[in-house]
């Protein structure tokens, strides 16, 4: 590991832990009887770091009209969830979760910026990650982008990124986008309600040739044609 993946590794730890500080017990969040038990509803009211992992990736992917006041129970329950997903533990799609937070209106939250540093700070680490690892590029940037309803922030970051590691996920992410020519209708999110296919196109169009392989630029260009 080089002293700049360190060092981004590090800044994600710090971030993870400033955020795991504002966790706190709260009353027992009112919930769909016939999803939840009783004994569920209590351990929600309790230390959200000692919550069962089954219950909390359970937690973090039910629709929000399962409670009655779903931004506050997921404000409670957010830090050990991007801990857990931004390791790779969480067992719940990233997609489902950037979409969570984004109908929680974490902006709103009492210290948003801790979020916000972690989803920054997350991004540099799954650029520089290695290909196969656990979440993939394509989900990461799907969460981050579903959280603040723009992918572009994060396309101008993985822009900047000139490093091989950076480059190998831009191939293998692009190889999954060229797929059966889904690309210009690129929309993320489960009910797909964030389009980001012109957005995608437009990056691509203004990236260095060399970051693009033959290949994959032939097939760009027969969908600009």
């Amino acid at each position: 590991m080089t002293t700049s993946q360190a060092a981004r590794r590090q800044r994600l730890s710090d971030a993870l832990d400033a955020l795991d500080r504002t966790a706190r017990p709260g009353p027992p969040p009112g919930g769909c009887p016939h999803c939840w038990s009783a004994e569920e509803l209590a351990a929600l009211a309790g230390p959200p770091d000692v919550l069962p992992e089954a219950l909390l990736c359970r937690v973090a992917a039910k629709r929000p009209e399962h409670w009655d006041d779903f931004p506050a129970l997921y404000r409670r329950v957010a830090p050990r969830v991007l801990r857990l997903l931004t390791a790779g533990r969480l067992g719940v799609d990233g997609a489902l979760v950037g979409d969570r937070l984004a109908v929680a209106g974490w902006r709103e939250w009492h210290r948003a910026e801790l979020v916000a540093e972690v989803l920054d700070a997350w991004w540099p680490v799954a650029l520089e990650s290695a290909v196969g690892s656990a979440p993939g590029v394509a989900e990461v940037l799907e969460t981050l982008a579903l959280a603040t309803g723009s992918v572009e922030p994060w396309l101008r970051v993985w822009a900047e990124t000139r490093s091989p590691a950076a480059d190998r996920h831009l191939a293998d992410v692009l190889d999954g986008w060229l797929s059966y020519g889904r690309l210009p209708d690129l929309r993320f999110g489960y009910e797909r309600r964030l389009p980001v296919g012109p957005a995608v196109l437009a990056w691509l169009d203004g990236l260095p040739e060399h970051r693009i392989g033959a290949d994959q630029r032939y097939w760009l260009s027969l969908l600009a044609s």
